[in-house]
């Protein structure tokens, strides 16, 4: 290190001692130069800039970048569904938690500056084609938390919302953009008024019925005395209620895969050790034992499977008391959520990039969109979880697609609070075309895991062992609230074989364990163009092992 000498006080008067020590000082100018040749040939002793410094490292705004549409000022905006209220999805339906219905135009502008109603003036210098236009059709719902167009199917048409209490149907017979007709399809659940009785949906199935998952109620008394509380109901076209699967406790979001197969989220709590996503397949008890009361009733399809076993690692949960659904996918918690909400399958053909037929998810605490890959092994679903993206302006509550491909996310903290700082808001998130380097597949294989990446990768990264590490934890399945990882250990990576096609990697691994989350990082893989893998993690559950 070189050190220049101070330049003092800033006093012009100076002592004799000063006075004659300037005899040995240098001129500025050389002075300078003199540090200017140190500091390179300080430079040039150290050693050369790491490969890894020099890559470039790119970030979610490189391939999807988020556009926030603007609100009008006194729109209180906590999104609770989003559908489409025309076929070519030009105009955007919102309902609130606090029972409003909104239609939105102009959602797809790209770069929008006002939200104003159908009849305010844009402020000055802004364009009508940056403006999104509101118009609010109907208020007085209690709190709907879905919404489901229906034209020309076995439903009557209508926008169909799940209330607390009820499945409605709504309709605008004129085309003003006013509710005129507001209408009871189905009322069959119960409710007792406890703040957590929520009723999520309604979503289709391939068979082109309507689901409906209804949350159990929290916090004392009259808590458990409402029947279905904690099931997942159909619907069926004369309004009849059909009970499907029980055991759920707060299912926020709902909907199909690409095989039209129903899932759920459920939130951490009592028997849910992180948030999960789960297969409802019909008759299957969920894990929740406060709704299988409710199996007495005449109008239940399922047997009262016993009381579940309380402090059971997931494993021996399984083998003890079968009658336990266990969850596709755990989502790590925080890392992968708090609190998970909406299901959105990628049905959208590639316009929103490379993930066709998998899962999006999202979450409404820490304001994040996971990715989901699902396979089935001895016929039941697992998979593993992706990061995605994160830093949406609120809660993650809904998702819907647009017609160009791009990804609608209707947000809110709803008083519970939320990464990002707003309160309640929209917006879309928009794939720039360009392809990340991404685990794009991960399966189970009897020895390991077979990966498929979205692009070639780099041989000697991709096939170096040292690349990749991995743990594995369990849970508790019990009566207490969540459950931190339990039995973790690491993983010994053995080898990783690339495969003929130059995307895919074998990876042996000892030490797998049924019931267990294994967390791979890969930190070390690279892509053919040297691109590093932007999320570096993935998570599956393997609940069963391929033979």
């Amino acid at each position: 290190m070189v050190t220049l000498p101070s330049r003092g006080s800033g006093s012009h008067q100076t002592s004799e001692s000063s006075r004659s020590s300037e005899c040995w000082r240098i001129p500025r100018r050389n002075r300078l130069e003199s540090l200017a040749f140190a500091i390179i040939a300080i430079v040039a002793l150290l050693p050369p800039p790491s490969a890894a410094a020099q890559e470039p490292k790119p970030t979610e705004d490189d391939y999807y970048r988020l556009v926030t549409l603007p609100l009008p000022q006194d729109a209180v905006l906590e999104v609770g569904g989003l559908e489409w209220l025309d076929e070519s999805k030009n105009r955007l339906l919102i309902c609130t938690r606090r029972g409003e219905v909104w239609v939105l135009d102009n959602a797809y502008a790209d770069d929008p500056q006002a939200g104003l109603h159908r009849d305010e003036t844009p402020p000055d210098g802004v364009p009508e084609e940056n403006v999104v236009r509101f118009q609010r059709m109907l208020f007085g719902l209690h709190e709907p938390l879905g919404m489901l167009r229906q034209a020309g199917a076995s439903y009557a048409d209508g926008i169909y919302l799940a209330q607390r209490s009820e499945l409605t149907r709504i309709n605008d017979t004129d085309g003003d953009d006013r509710i005129d007709i507001v209408s009871t399809v189905c009322n069959q659940w119960e409710i007792s008024g406890s703040y957590h009785e929520y009723a999520f949906g309604p979503k289709l199935d391939r068979q082109g019925r309507m689901w409906i998952t209804l949350n159990r109620p929290f916090g004392g008394e009259p808590e458990g005395k409402a029947k279905w509380r904690g099931w997942a109901i159909t619907v069926d076209k004369r309004g009849q209620m059909q009970t499907q699967c029980t055991g759920l406790r707060s299912p926020a979001g709902l909907g199909a895969n690409a095989d039209g197969d129903m899932f759920y989220t459920d939130n951490q709590g009592d028997w849910v050790a992180v948030c999960k996503l789960s297969h409802m397949k019909p008759g299957s008890f969920q894990g929740n034992p406060l709704a299988l009361v409710s199996c007495d009733d005449p109008q239940s399809t399922i047997k009262h499977p016993g009381e579940p076993p309380s402090g059971l690692k997931l494993a021996e949960a399984a083998e003890k008391y079968p009658a336990f659904m266990q969850p596709a996918v755990w989502f790590p918690y925080p890392r992968m959520g708090k609190s998970s909400s909406d299901i959105l399958t990628d049905d959208t053909g590639g316009k929103f990039g490379p993930f066709a037929g998998q899962m999006f998810v999202g979450d409404q605490s820490t304001s994040i969109v996971s990715r989901v890959f699902l396979e089935k092994v001895d016929g039941e679903y697992q998979g593993a979880c992706f990061p995605f993206r994160e830093r949406f302006q609120c809660g993650v509550m809904r998702m819907c697609w647009g017609r160009d491909g791009s990804m609608f996310v209707g947000q809110t903290n709803r008083g519970w609070g939320s990464a990002g700082g707003k309160p309640y808001g929209l917006e879309r998130l928009v794939w720039s075309g360009e392809t990340p380097f991404e685990v794009h597949q991960m399966r189970a294989a009897p020895d390991g895991f077979d990966l498929t990446f979205t692009m070639p990768v780099d041989a000697a990264t991709a096939g170096d062992a040292k690349s990749y590490s991995m743990k594995a934890w369990t849970y508790y399945y019990h009566s207490a609230y969540g459950c931190p990882p339990v039995d973790e250990h690491a993983l010994e990576v053995k080898s990783a074989t690339i495969g003929d096609d130059g995307r895919s990697v074998h990876l042996v691994i000892d030490g797998m364990k049924r019931g267990h989350v294994h967390a791979l990082r890969l930190d070390g893989v690279r892509a053919k163009s040297g691109l590093p893998v932007l999320h570096p993690e993935a998570y599956y559950t393997l609940n069963r092992l391929p033979r």
